[in-house]
C-alpha cells in the first residue's frame, strides 16, 4: 500500500508539473476546470453518503463559471481592465442568488437551509480557493482570457505544487520513520509532530532552492521570485507546510463527519483527488497574498 502510494503520487506530481510547464495556457486552464469538478464531485459525493442533500450539478455548474470568470479577467491586467472585479463580485453574487431561488422553487427539498449550505460549502472549498492557482498562472497577464507566454506565473504555480507535495512527502517519511507523539488524533490518528517537523523541512528546502534556482538561471522566468531574499523563501516555505496540513486535517474532518476513509476511488494506493490535493486547496491563496503584499507586483501594472 505504501510503495502504491508513492508511485501514485509520484507520478501524478510529474504530470502536473509537466502539464505546468508545457501546455498552452488555454489548456492549462481546462485541466485546472476538469481536476476541479472532479474534486469538487467526490466531495458532494462524501457529503450524500453522510446523508446530506445539496445541488451537485447547480454546484459544479457555479465552479465552472467561477473559474472562467477568473481566467477571464487577470489581476494584473485590472488597471486595463477596471470592470475586472465588479464582473467577479456580480458573478459571485448571482449565482449565489441563483442558487437560493433553485432551492426556494423545488418544492422537493426538505432541508433548504442544509441543502443551500451544503453546495456554498463544496463551491467555496474547492473551485473558489482553487481559482488562486489561475491567479498565480496569470501573473504579469495584461489581456483577457491570458496565461503569459514567459511562464513566470506559471513557475509560481510549479512552485506551489512542488513545495507542498516536498511538504507532504517529507510528512510522511519522518512520520513513518520517527513518529511517535499524535498531532490531531480525533481527527487523523497518523499524523505526528515527528512528521510535521519534517514536512516544515522538507517544504523550506524546497522553497529555498526553488527560488535560487528562478534568481540564477536565465532560462527560468520566476517572475516575483527575483525579488525575494532566503527569509522570504524561509518563511514561504514554512508558512505553505502548515496551510497544507490544516487543508489536509480540513479533508480528515469533513471524511471522519461522513465516516469514509477516501473521497473516491481513482487513484491506487491514494483514494480520490481530492485525497491527493487537499493539502493544495488553501496554499495557492496564501501564496498569491503573500506575493502581492510583499513584492506588490500582482494587482499593479
Amino acid at each position: 500500500m505504501i510503495v502504491r502510494r508513492i508511485v501514485t503520487g509520484v507520478l501524478v506530481g510529474a504530470a502536473w508539473v509537466l502539464a505546468l510547464c508545457y501546455m498552452p495556457g488555454w489548456m492549462l486552464f481546462g485541466v485546472l476546470l476538469v481536476m476541479s469538478c472532479v474534486c469538487q464531485n467526490e466531495f458532494y459525493q462524501m457529503m450524500r453518503l453522510g446523508g446530506y442533500p445539496l445541488s451537485r450539478n447547480y454546484g459544479l455548474t457555479m465552479g465552472a463559471v467561477w473559474l472562467t470568470v477568473c481566467y477571464a479577467f487577470p489581476p494584473y491586467a485590472q488597471a486595463r481592465l477596471p470592470i475586472g472585479h465588479q464582473v467577479e463580485l456580480l458573478a459571485l453574487g448571482v449565482l449565489v442568488f441563483g442558487l437560493l431561488l433553485r432551492v426556494l422553487f423545488d418544492s422537493r427539498i426538505r432541508r433548504p437551509v442544509e441543502h443551500v449550505g451544503i453546495t456554498l460549502l463544496g463551491f467555496f472549498y474547492l473551485p473558489f480557493m482553487l481559482g488562486f492557482f489561475i491567479r498565480l498562472a496569470q501573473w504579469g497577464a495584461e489581456g483577457m482570457f491570458e496565461i503569459p507566454s514567459a511562464r513566470g506565473g506559471v513557475y509560481l504555480a510549479s512552485f506551489l505544487a512542488v513545495v507542498v507535495k516536498l511538504s507532504d512527502v517529507g510528512g510522511f517519511a519522518v512520520g513513518l520513520l520517527a513518529g511517535r507523539h499524535k498531532m490531531f488524533p480525533r481527527i487523523s490518528p497518523k499524523k505526528s509532530w515527528e512528521g510535521l517537523a519534517g514536512g516544515i523541512a522538507a517544504s523550506m528546502a524546497g522553497s529555498v532552492g526553488m527560488i535560487k534556482l528562478a534568481q540564477n538561471c536565465p532560462w527560468l522566468s520566476g517572475g516575483p521570485f527575483q525579488e525575494l531574499g532566503t527569509v522570504h523563501a524561509l518563511v514561504i516555505g514554512l508558512v505553505l507546510a502548515l496551510v497544507g496540513v490544516l487543508g489536509d486535517l480540513v479533508e480528515s474532518m469533513f471524511k471522519r463527519a461522513v465516516n469514509t476513509k477516501d473521497s473516491a476511488g481513482l487513484l491506487p494506493g491514494m483514494g480520490g483527488l481530492l485525497d491527493m490535493f487537499d493539502s493544495l486547496t488553501f496554499t495557492p491563496a496564501v501564496l498569491y497574498f503573500y506575493l502581492a503584499w510583499f513584492v506588490g507586483q500582482a494587482v499593479s501594472p
